[in-house]
C-alpha cells in the first residue's frame, strides 16, 4: 500500500536515509557510447548529437567516440544546451586515425563515419557499453545498435549537391566507398540490425530502398531555442532565411523571388542570417554581400548569438528556404517555430514541415514568387496559414525530441540486453 509505504520511509533515523542515498548514489548507471566524427556548433546534424548528449545524460553515464575535439561553450551557445564537460567522457581517436583523416585529399563524410565507427568499436571491446548510439547515419558496431540517419550513406545515386568534380572520374566514387566500408568492417546485415532513425518519411523512404527490410523510427531533429510570441502586426514586413552560405543553399534564388514579389508592388525585405560552415563558403558569402551593397531592402547578418538569432526571427512575417531535396532542414522547423508563414522548395523534408500545404511549396521562383505575393495580399488566405504555422510550432520542439529520444533508447536496451 503507499501510505504504508510513505509511513516506514518517514521512519527511518537521519543516519539510515543518509546511508540510503549513498547506496542509491553508489548504484552504477548505465553506459552509453554515442558515435560521432566532429560536433561542430553548426549544423542540424551536429544540433541532433548535442542534444542527444543532453537527453541521454538524465539516465546514462555518456561517452561520446569523437575524431576531433568539442566546443562545448559553443554547442551550448548555437544549439541552447547547457551542457558541462564534467558531465560526461569524450574519448577524441588516436593520432592514427586522425591522420588517416587528414589524409584525404578532399573532405569526405563517409570516410570520417567509417574512421569514427572503427574507434567506436575499439572503445566498446574495451569497455562493453550498455547501448551504442551513432548520430551521424549508418554504423556496423559488430553487434546491435541505434543508428540516426540524415541521409542513408549507402544510398545511390549520391544527392547532387555532394558530388564534385572528381566524383566523375570513372570507377573513383565506387573505389572510394569501398574503402570506407572495408574500413570499417560494414555490412549491410549489420546496418539492418540496428535501430534506424529518421529525420524525415523523406529520409525514411531512402532507407527503406537502400536497406531492403529496414523499418525506420521517425525521430524530427530538435529544433532549440524559446522563440519571442510577436504579435503579427509588430513583426517586420519581410522575409527571412537562415542557414549555411552554401551554393547548394540556392540564396541567389531567395533573392530573385523576393525582388520578384517587390516588382507586384509590395515592399517586402529580405533578411539572411548566415553561416560559414566550410572554407567554400566565404565565397559564396562575399557574392551575397555585394548583391545586398546595391539593395539596401536586403540585410545580411552573421555571428548572431542565439538569443539574437531567435529574436530576429521572431520580428519577420515570413520565411524562405530553397534548398532542393533538403534531408530535414532545421532552419525551416526554426521559422516555424518562431511564427513565420514559410514558404519551401517542394523537394525533400522541408515539406513535411510546413505541413505539405500546396500554398507553402514552389518548383520555381515564378511560382514561390506568386504563392508569396497572394500570401501578402490575400487577408484570408494570410490567416489561414498563419493558423497553420500556429498548429505546427510544437511539433519540433527539443523537450520532444529528449522525451522520445529517452524511450526509444530504454525499449531498446530492455529488448537487446547488453
Amino acid at each position: 500500500m503507499p501510505g504504508a509505504t510513505t509511513t516506514r520511509l518517514s521512519r527511518l533515523t537521519a543516519v539510515e536515509v543518509d546511508t540510503l542515498a549513498m547506496l542509491t548514489w553508489r548504484l552504477p548507471r548505465k553506459r552509453i557510447l554515442i558515435s560521432h566524427p566532429y560536433i561542430h556548433p553548426v549544423g542540424g546534424g551536429n544540433a541532433v548529437a548535442a542534444w542527444a548528449i543532453q537527453a541521454l545524460l538524465q539516465d546514462y553515464d555518456v561517452t561520446l567516440a569523437l575524431l576531433g575535439p568539442i566546443d562545448i561553450a559553443g554547442l551550448n551557445r548555437n544549439f541552447g544546451t547547457s551542457l558541462d564537460e564534467h558531465s560526461f567522457e569524450v574519448r577524441v581517436a588516436p593520432e592514427k586515425y586522425r591522420r588517416l583523416a587528414r589524409w584525404m585529399p578532399t573532405q569526405g563524410a563517409l570516410f570520417e563515419s567509417s574512421l569514427v565507427v572503427r574507434w567506436a568499436k575499439e572503445l566498446d571491446r574495451e569497455n562493453h557499453f550498455g547501448v551504442i548510439l551513432s548520430t551521424q547515419n549508418e554504423a556496423d558496431f559488430g553487434r546491435p545498435a541505434i543508428q540516426y540517419i540524415h541521409f542513408p550513406g549507402w544510398y545511390l545515386p549520391r544527392p547532387a549537391v555532394e558530388m564534385k568534380w572528381f566524383h566523375h572520374i570513372p570507377g573513383l566514387l565506387n573505389l572510394y566507398r569501398s574503402i570506407c566500408f572495408r574500413f570499417s568492417d560494414v555490412t549491410k546485415e549489420g546496418i539492418r540490425n540496428n535501430l534506424s532513425l529518421a529525420n524525415s518519411t523523406f529520409v525514411a523512404d531512402r532507407i527503406r530502398e537502400t536497406h531492403e527490410g529496414s523499418d525506420p523510427v521517425l525521430l524530427y531533429p530538435p529544433v532549440p531555442g524559446e522563440f519571442p510570441d510577436m504579435d503579427w502586426n509588430a513583426r517586420r514586413p519581410a522575409v527571412i532565411a537562415v542557414g549555411r552560405f552554401a551554393s547548394y543553399k540556392r540564396w541567389g534564388m531567395a533573392l530573385e523571388i523576393v525582388e520578384a514579389v517587390r516588382r507586384k508592388g509590395h515592399d517586402l525585405g529580405f533578411t539572411l542570417v548566415g553561416q560559414i560552415g566550410h572554407p567554400d563558403d566565404v565565397f559564396e558569402k562575399q557574392k551575397l554581400q555585394d548583391l545586398a551593397a546595391e539593395r539596401p531592402w536586403f540585410r545580411i547578418l552573421t555571428d548572431l548569438t542565439r538569443q539574437q538569432l531567435t529574436e530576429e526571427i521572431a520580428s519577420h512575417r515570413y520565411g524562405i528556404h530553397t534548398m532542393e531535396n533538403e534531408h530535414f532542414g532545421i532552419a525551416v522547423a526554426e521559422l516555424q517555430r518562431a511564427g513565420c508563414i514559410t514558404f519551401v522548395h517542394a523537394t525533400g523534408g522541408p515539406v513535411e514541415i510546413v505541413g505539405g500545404d500546396p500554398r507553402l511549396t514552389f518548383l520555381t521562383p515564378a511560382e514561390a514568387a506568386e504563392k508569396i505575393a497572394h500570401a501578402v495580399s490575400d487577408e484570408a488566405t494570410g490567416r489561414e496559414l498563419l493558423g497553420l504555422v500556429q498548429s505546427r510550432r510544437e511539433c519540433f520542439s527539443t523537450d520532444r525530441f529528449s522525451h522520445s529520444l529517452r524511450e526509444i533508447v530504454a525499449e531498446f536496451e530492455r529488448s537487446h540486453p547488453a
